[in-house]
C-alpha cells in the first residue's frame, strides 16, 4: 500500500515538472513565429481559429531603409477574412510609436515602414473575427556594416604611415652630422723621474 502510495506521488511529481517544463519552452500563444529564410524574414502564426502568415523584407533592416511587411490573414474555418488589420512598430520599451490600419489589397496586408535607430523592435498584430486577436514579432534593425571602400583607405593611410617611418629611420643612420662634436680636452701626464738621475741637492743654509 505504501509503495502504491509512493509510487502515486512520484508520477504526479514527474507530470508536474514535464509540464512545467512545457511551459516553458512553449511559445506564448501570442507570439508570432520569425524566421530567417533567403532575403527575408518570414512570419508565421496560429491559434484554433485563425492563422496568419507574412514576409518581412529586407531580412537585414537597417536604419533609415525602409522594410516592406505583407500579411495574409485567413480563418480556418468560414468564409475568408476581408476587415481590416492594424499594425503598430515601435523600438523595444517605446510602444506604439508608428500604428497603421491596413486594407486588403492585391496580395493581402502590406505597408513600408522606415525604422530610424537601431535595435530590437516589435510589430504588433490586430484584428477582428469571431473575437478580437492580437499578436507580436519582433526583429532587430542592425547597423549598416563598414563600406569595403573606407576600409581600403584606412589601410592605405597606415601603410602610408609605416613606410615613412621606415624610410626616416633609414636616412636617420646614414647621416653624419655637418659639425661634428670635438673632444673633450684631456689633461697632460703627469712627468716622471728618469731612473739614475740624482735628487736635487737642497740650497745652502744661511749662517
Amino acid at each position: 500500500m505504501r509503495q502504491s502510495r509512493r509510487d502515486t506521488l512520484l508520477g504526479w511529481v514527474v507530470m508536474t515538472c514535464l509540464l512545467a517544463l512545457h511551459a516553458v519552452a512553449a511559445p506564448a500563444s501570442d507570439q508570432i513565429k520569425v524566421e530567417r529564410k533567403g532575403e527575408l524574414l518570414s512570419l508565421s502564426w496560429r491559434d484554433a481559429e485563425d492563422q496568419l502568415n507574412g514576409v518581412l523584407t529586407p531580412a537585414v533592416p537597417r536604419p533609415g531603409e525602409p522594410l516592406r511587411l505583407t500579411l495574409s490573414v485567413g480563418n480556418l474555418q468560414g468564409p475568408p477574412f476581408q476587415g481590416a488589420v492594424t499594425v503598430a512598430f515601435s523600438r523595444e520599451g517605446v510602444p506604439g510609436q508608428v500604428t497603421r490600419t491596413l486594407t486588403r489589397d492585391a496580395v493581402g496586408w502590406s505597408t513600408e515602414f522606415v525604422p530610424d535607430e537601431a535595435g530590437a523592435w516589435d510589430v504588433d498584430v490586430r484584428f477582428l473575427t469571431t473575437r478580437p486577436k492580437a499578436a507580436h514579432a519582433r526583429f532587430t534593425v542592425s547597423e549598416p556594416p563598414v563600406p569595403p571602400m573606407v576600409w581600403r583607405v584606412l589601410m592605405i593611410l597606415a601603410g602610408g604611415l609605416l613606410l615613412v617611418r621606415v624610410l626616416y629611420a633609414i636616412t636617420r643612420r646614414g647621416v653624419t652630422p655637418e659639425h661634428p662634436i670635438p673632444p673633450l680636452p684631456q689633461a697632460p701626464p703627469e712627468a716622471t723621474p728618469e731612473q739614475g738621475s740624482a735628487p736635487p741637492a737642497d740650497p745652502p743654509a744661511d749662517r
